[in-house]
């Protein structure tokens, strides 16, 4: 039995020594190195050559740079205004029976506003002035019969012609207080926007109360909120662009008309009038209360215009990148304009030098840069 299974693990043994030997002739097979060809080792060194160079060097878009006249421009917000407002009354008291306008409406020229129902005292004293007159004629009659009879003296006929002139004027008087009528009509006296109404329907008013506000439509403005740092140099005349925020009215030009010289307690901002001429056809497209937006022209001044995403600014403040011989050279600006698309700066650029204009944000002073021209 011990012989049988040494016969059997023999030959087990050798092929298992057979297989290992085999594997290790295959492993060393696959490691060994294959000899590279010098073409391949140029295009290798060229590769990892440019790959350095890339990553010394940012990629960036640059322009051309000059100086130019540039416009100082301040923005500011404002709105529509009818005109200065003026206060209508009736001249006698009474009781306000009807108002026809209402705030924000737009009335013509002779267009009734309101009615009032004359106080019964003015009634009263207009017939008295009236009984008067009467009186007064009769006397002077009686008076200019007798002096034909010569019964009576032309001095007597002369006062008598004084007393009705007296009692003729107060007559008038009470008429022009609205005694003569059992109702009085407020009347618009121009083309005009109703601002506010001062009186209720049914209030008894006394004589030269307020019963409303009208706005001229013939002397259209608009106000403006400007930022009391600027009134020093705001000036009468300086142009104006306005665009209304409502409407289609189109964006239109004009010019300050008057600057306030006190701070209004309310927005503690300095208020601007902005004078529009009524013939115009924008002016027909504004409404009083209509919001508009304005950009001021507070004078001109020669600057640098860059694009705005070329200017950056950091703790030292606003600088902006040139190339000088390949490298990004950093320069310190400072900000005159800004408007919707560039910047008017001032600082030591040179105009032969390209403006980096993108890519900018990567930049340091002195980095190797590589690019196109925008």
């Amino acid at each position: 039995m011990i012989k049988r299974r040494y016969a059997i693990g023999a030959p087990l043994a050798v092929a298992v020594l057979v297989a290992a030997l085999v594997g290790v002739r295959h492993a060393a097979g696959r490691a060994e190195p294959q000899a590279e060809s010098p073409a391949a080792k140029v295009a290798s060194a060229n590769a990892d050559a440019d790959e350095g160079d890339a990553a010394a060097s940012a990629l960036v878009l640059t322009q051309a740079v000059a100086r130019q006249e540039m416009a100082l421009t301040a923005g500011a917000y404002g709105e529509v205004d009818a005109g200065l407002p003026e206060s209508l009354s009736f001249a006698q008291a009474g009781r306000l029976t009807r108002i026809v306008a209402r705030p924000g409406q737009a009335v013509h020229r002779a267009e009734v506003l309101a009615t009032l129902e004359p106080d019964p005292a003015a009634q009263a004293a207009y017939a008295q002035a009236a009984n008067a007159v009467a009186f007064a004629q009769r006397e002077l009659r009686r008076n200019q019969d007798l002096l034909a009879l010569q019964l009576a003296t032309q001095s007597q006929v002369d006062a008598a012609t004084h007393q009705l002139q007296d009692a003729q004027a107060a007559l008038t008087a009470q008429a022009k207080l609205g005694g003569a009528r059992d109702a009085l009509q407020m009347l618009a006296p121009f083309d005009a926007v109703v601002v506010s109404i001062a009186a209720t329907q049914g209030e008894r008013l006394a004589a030269g109360a307020a019963v409303l506000q009208l706005g001229r439509r013939d002397t259209p403005r608009v106000l403006l909120q400007i930022e009391p740092s600027l009134p020093p140099q705001l000036h009468v005349g300086a142009a104006v662009r306005l665009t209304p925020l409502q409407g289609d009215a189109p964006p239109f030009a004009a010019a300050i008309a008057q600057v306030q010289d006190a701070v209004d307690p309310k927005t503690q901002m300095i208020g601007a009038v902005v004078a529009l001429s009524p013939a115009s056809a924008t002016a027909a497209h504004l409404l009083p209360g209509m919001r508009v937006s304005a950009v001021v022209e507070l004078g001109r001044v020669r600057a640098w215009s860059v694009p705005r995403q070329a200017v950056l600014s950091d703790e030292r403040g606003s600088y902006l990148f040139q190339v000088a011989q390949g490298k990004a050279r950093r320069v310190d600006v400072r900000t005159l304009v800004e408007t919707s698309a560039a910047y008017g700066v001032d600082g030591a650029l040179n105009a032969a030098l390209p403006l980096v204009v993108q890519g900018n944000y990567e930049l340091t002073d002195g980095m190797a840069v590589r690019g196109a021209a925008k």
